[in-house]
């Protein structure tokens, strides 16, 4: 594993920039820094600060705070089940901020099964100029089977949108989404001819899920769930082109500004 790609829940502090370059340089892993403001109720919620700034305030702390810490990308960004006004703000100021720096979005999606939110979100974040193919979105791989999850990933890909299938490699506590519909729904897209649009991550995000904790760890995308795919027949250049070529694509940038 050459890179990790750090989509991160929140701004970034100093510490977490001192650290994350520490870790780079002691293990000769390169380390893709994202930031934003991020709310997932019951687990994150937005600084009061996020309310009382206006849209080009956070524009304009979102561009400083990308260029002085050299993210990589912004995200991730999230919606509830219904999008809030100060959610809606965020992801505008977002899409905004790419445009002023060329940086790639991720987004997140609730784990509760909501193909809405994410048309939902690509209309906020489309509606400001954004060219789909610096974007992806999030948890797309916890959509239920009953709510026709390909339908929303052909849309994400019409689009131009990336669709994340990032819960992969594990079971995540919130999902009852099975490692065989997870597969199912990469072979589905595969069958649509959406290969270029599939991008694969864990959603690692604390410390129960290292290995030393007996969680899945770092490793469980290419550990867990690439075995599987080829047990199911996808090829080894397909496989190559989702794990190594869809991300190269979707983090290139030039930058603005």
């Amino acid at each position: 594993m050459g890179c990790i790609v750090d989509a991160a829940t929140g701004r970034r502090t100093s510490d977490q920039v001192r650290y994350l370059n520490a870790i780079a340089d002691r293990s000769d892993v390169k380390i893709v820094m994202a930031g934003s403001y991020f709310e997932d109720i019951g687990f994150a919620i937005y600084p009061v600060r996020v309310a009382e700034m206006s849209e080009d305030e956070l524009v304009e702390e979102l561009v400083a705070d990308a260029t002085t810490q050299r993210w990589g990308a912004f995200g991730e960004i999230a919606s509830s089940l219904q999008m809030r006004p100060d959610e809606r703000k965020v992801h505008r100021a977002v899409a905004r901020a790419h445009l002023r720096t060329g940086l790639p979005i991720f987004t997140h999606t609730p784990h509760e099964s909501c193909p809405s939110c994410a048309l939902e979100q690509m209309d906020t974040i489309g509606g400001q100029g954004v060219d789909f193919s610096h974007v992806v979105i999030g948890h797309m791989a916890t959509i239920k089977p009953e709510d026709d999850p390909l339908a929303t990933h052909k849309e994400i890909a019409r689009r131009g949108a990336f669709i994340g299938l990032d819960t992969v490699g594990h079971e995540m506590t919130r999902s009852d989404i099975p490692a065989a519909d997870k597969v199912r729904m990469v072979q589905d897209l595969l069958d649509a001819g959406l290969e270029d649009h599939i991008l694969l991550s864990s959603d690692q995000g604390n410390v129960r899920q290292f290995n030393r904790y007996y969680g899945h760890g770092w490793a469980s995308v290419l550990m867990q769930f690439v075995p599987k795919l080829r047990y199911a027949g996808v090829p080894e250049d397909t496989i190559q082109k989702i794990l190594v070529d869809n991300p190269r694509r979707f983090l290139a940038f030039v930058p603005r500004g």
